[in-house]
């Protein structure tokens, strides 16, 4: 497969954007509430009992209640009330970008979500300056897990289009690189974490993640394809 390439295949594929058939990815931290489908983690509060969580940073979450269809979800610590089913054109999830411990409610259903950072012997978080020099000294595979409508907005040199939504469905299609350095980024760092995540239940063995993602790079002075 040849890296250049590899942007046009998955721009394709982002019609399959979020498939509720799609491929599920069950967590192998048997501490990790839920599971990730299409980039998302799906959460199931049930009524009359603990609803006690435990994510990771960078989660999109999807809740939903068992025995209700629709409902409204409050996180006071965000300042966050939102109903679901979400509306056409609404953003159907939730996204935790800070580590820590949210109440959460729904009615009379209660419970708590705990946020933790993402650690792996094969996973490094890098700074704008660190992935920087990785570039100079090594040649990954440099994967944007953005949309591509931010995508065609600036990327980084020599990087490859591959949406977190798509990348469970489309893991068989990296396997080249699986010994391989693969650094990862978003737009602020959450969604690589996820892909990062992602790739290396997968047994991937070098993933970079740019922490703060293409908007720190770029705020730092780092050169942008436009």
């Amino acid at each position: 497969m040849k890296r250049k390439y590899i942007s046009l295949l998955f721009v394709a594929l982002l019609g399959c954007f979020i498939v509720a058939s799609g491929v599920a990815q069950v967590d192998s931290n048997p501490q990790i509430s839920g599971k990730v489908v299409n980039g998302l983690r799906l959460l199931t509060l049930v009524p009359g009992q603990e609803n006690d969580f435990v994510i990771y940073r960078g989660d999109y979450i999807q809740p939903s209640i068992s025995g209700f269809d629709r409902f409204t979800i409050e996180i006071p610590a965000l300042n966050l009330m939102k109903t679901f089913p979400a509306k056409e054109g609404e953003r159907a999830y939730i996204k935790m970008k800070n580590a820590g411990s949210y109440s959460v409610s729904a009615g009379k259903v209660n419970g708590t979500i705990k946020v933790i950072e993402y650690t792996a012997a094969s996973y490094t978080e890098l700074s704008a300056e660190q992935t920087f020099r990785l570039l100079q000294n090594t040649n990954p595979l440099v994967l944007d897990v953005r949309t591509p409508g931010e995508f065609r907005r600036g990327y980084l040199q020599g990087a490859n289009l591959l949406p977190v939504q798509v990348l469970q469905q489309n893991i068989s299609k990296l396997e080249a690189y699986k010994n391989q350095d693969i650094l990862i980024y978003c737009a602020t760092g959450n969604r690589s974490t996820v892909a990062s995540r992602l790739l290396i239940e997968s047994g991937f063995k070098r993933i970079y993640n740019l922490r703060y993602g293409i908007s720190d790079w770029a705020r730092r002075g780092y050169s942008v394809v436009r």
